[in-house]
């Protein structure tokens, strides 16, 4: 009994050691740079393998086709997405001066449309969140012209990514083999089932999240094209992204939506409202249930605590990875508990 709580202590302490040099060894800027474009890419590979495996799956073709062919796909078409929404971008003229010009539209309609005894507590609020709003687009300027810098100065780093991204995704097999052996060789059997369980949950997870944005940005971009109102590519774009996100996203992604809206008339923003609000009800009570099936069944208390912790820790980006890193855990807690206990 004293030796195995011996060993226990032992494997804890070498644990907490090697978590302590990484830890370390994150401090330093190129260690830093190679561990986050091998997290990059393998969050890119494992995004790609569902439709990889599906391929792989109908087809008949060498294996390391198909891969560099996707990872040679993928980032064509978003380089063709962004050439085609850029000009749409200065088209619309969305730019600082148009966002400002909103605001002033919004408190003139306001000052117009709002009883006098409620719009000194009305324009005091809204000055609030104008505020708030240039910050952010502030910000938000100042984050893309950082990215781009960034961008241009890491050119060769970022180049290395999509080779990395395919060696992932080719030798994946070969990867998980490789990995399974730093492991005691009766623990394998258990791991290999543990990570077989986690890939099947989250591919069906990312396969379906990204269908579903795609439905929902396709649907509000026609519903605000019909309305005519303005700027309907970046607006259901925003939806789409938003959507990503459960509970919060589609409320933050209508809401752009509606004060575009809001600027042609009061109607307008009503049926821009009450058709994006439809839409979010059939993608959640009607499309969501059928495709994402019981891929993900975490409790919404849980799933909103992991929003909030991955608000904080990452932003928009930490909401993202918050549900995917949710199920790997939930997937792992009930593997444990019934192969090991």
């Amino acid at each position: 009994m004293k030796i195995r709580n011996k060993n226990i202590i032992i494997k804890f302490l070498i644990v907490f050691l090697i978590v302590l040099i990484i830890f370390f060894l994150l401090k330093i800027k190129i260690v830093k740079e190679i561990v986050e474009i091998l997290v990059i890419s393998f969050i890119l590979s494992y995004t790609l393998r569902p439709l990889y495996k599906y391929i792989c799956k109908k087809i008949n073709i060498n294996k390391r086709v198909i891969a560099a062919v996707l990872v040679i796909s993928i980032p064509s078409i978003i380089i063709l997405l962004i050439s085609f929404m850029i000009p749409s971008l200065f088209s619309e003229e969305l730019n600082m001066e148009g966002i400002v010009e909103i605001g002033g539209k919004i408190e003139q309609w306001l000052f117009k449309n709002v009883d006098s005894k409620n719009f000194s507590f009305i324009n005091d609020m809204w000055i609030q969140v104008s505020n708030k709003l240039n910050n952010i687009i502030i910000n938000l300027s100042q984050s893309l012209l950082n990215g781009l810098i960034g961008f241009i100065e890491n050119i060769l780093s970022l180049a290395v990514i999509p080779v990395v991204t395919y060696y992932f995704l080719a030798d994946s097999a070969l990867i998980s083999n490789k990995f399974y052996l730093l492991f005691p060789i009766n623990k394998r059997a258990f791991l290999k089932k543990m990570f077989e369980h986690i890939d099947k949950i989250l591919g069906k997870f990312i396969l379906s999240q990204l269908f579903l944005c795609l439905i929902v940005g396709v649907l509000s971009f026609i519903v605000l094209i019909v309305l005519r109102v303005e700027y309907p590519l970046w607006l259901s774009l925003v939806n789409a992204i938003a959507n990503i996100v459960p509970y919060f996203g589609p409320i933050f992604g209508a809401v752009p939506a509606v004060l575009v809206a809001l600027l042609a008339s009061p109607s307008k923003a009503l049926y821009t409202a009450f058709f994006l609000l439809l839409i979010q009800q059939i993608e959640g009570n009607l499309l969501a249930p059928y495709i994402t099936a019981s891929s993900v069944r975490i409790h919404p208390l849980v799933i909103i605590l992991l929003l909030l912790i991955g608000e904080k820790l990452g932003g928009f980006a930490g909401m993202i990875l918050a549900i995917p890193i949710g199920v790997t855990i939930k997937v792992i807690y009930e593997d444990i508990n019934y192969y090991i206990f």
